[in-house]
């Protein structure tokens, strides 16, 4: 496939997938930006024996009631427009950087040996500057949506309302839509180890499977694309984890941290290294459902599209001959 026909199918995927999971996406982000210590004072002896029973499921039925129905979607809208501009971003530049870099790999070839992919090292470098160059375009969006789930006021929660009131508490400081954007470069890890994972777990599935079926065709099904999604997933969100929660604190609604170092620090000393890992739960259940729902749909996008790149092929061919 091109780099536009990948990026397509892998945006298209990553929408439907994160649709399914909003509510989930939701509840992580809230669990993820509560702090425990010194910012919840204020509260009743009640809310914070809530805030330290937390999981997804009292987050879930404390947002339902706090904010109805709606907020179980808030900020939908904003993260459908975000996963969509990630995506086709990152699958665009993914698939482009791999191939130069694997064209120039053929081309460097100096062994009597042919190349027929590249190491995993090599993966993770392509997907993190494939991850780069997408957080540029899409870190001022993942800063509203953030805002917007984390925040309890129900009438300016739309996108124009939350950009504007970014500005406003910023003094007009376009650098406050890139907060957080220094620990977004460093989990550009994140994907490219779910990447580099799955495609390691793909060639080994595809060599066991090509060796013990002779008609093979090649291609993966869906529950194999799933499995390995998901996989893959679980690897580069353990890893990461403690810099997804510094993220999300910094780009929270009403933050008062500056720096993701200062977030790990509090945390390390007000909660407990175990805090770093808060929201591993939710977070580990909607990425893996994500990951896996993502490279499903997009096997079977891919598959839907050879088979109409072919059938239009077909006809273009019938319609000249009939000329």
């Amino acid at each position: 496939m091109s780099n536009l026909e990948s990026a397509i199918t892998g945006a298209i995927a990553s929408t439907m997938a994160n649709v399914i999971v909003y509510p989930l996406d939701v509840a992580k982000t809230v669990i993820q930006s509560e702090t425990k210590a010194k910012e919840t004072d204020e509260l009743s002896e009640k809310d914070k024996r809530i805030l330290r029973q937390e999981n997804v499921i009292r987050c879930l039925i404390r947002i339902f009631r706090k904010r109805g129905l709606r907020g179980l979607y808030q900020g939908m809208s904003t993260s459908v427009f975000s996963k969509f501009v990630q995506s086709f971003c990152y699958f665009f530049w993914y698939s482009f950087l791999r191939r130069k870099y694997f064209s120039l790999k053929l081309l460097r070839n100096t062994q009597a040996r042919p190349i027929n992919s590249i190491s995993t090292v090599e993966e993770l470098i392509v997907g993190v500057g494939a991850a780069a160059l997408t957080q540029v375009v899409n870190n001022p969006i993942e800063v509203i949506l953030t805002k917007q789930q984390t925040t309890d006021d129900k009438d300016n929660v739309d996108f124009y309302s939350v950009l504007k009131q970014i500005y406003v508490e910023s003094n007009g400081k376009l650098s406050s839509y890139w907060k957080g954007f220094k620990v977004s470069l460093i989990l550009t890890v994140n994907p490219s180890i779910t990447f580099a994972a799955y495609q390691r777990f793909k060639d080994i599935l595809l060599k066991q499977v090509s060796n013990s079926e002779k008609s093979y065709s090649g291609q993966l099904t869906v529950n194999q694309n799933f499995i390995l999604g998901a996989l893959a997933k679980i690897i580069s969100t353990i890893i990461t984890q403690p810099l997804i929660v510094a993220k999300v604190s910094l780009q929270r609604s009403n933050s008062k941290f500056k720096h993701f170092e200062e977030v790990l620090r509090y945390l390390y000393k007000e909660e407990g290294v175990l805090a770093l890992w808060k929201g591993v739960g939710p977070q580990l259940t909607k990425g893996v459902l994500v990951q896996g729902l993502v490279f499903a749909f997009k096997g079977e996008l891919t598959k839907s599209w050879k088979r109409l790149l072919f059938i239009l092929n077909l006809l273009i061919r019938r319609v000249l001959v009939l000329r």
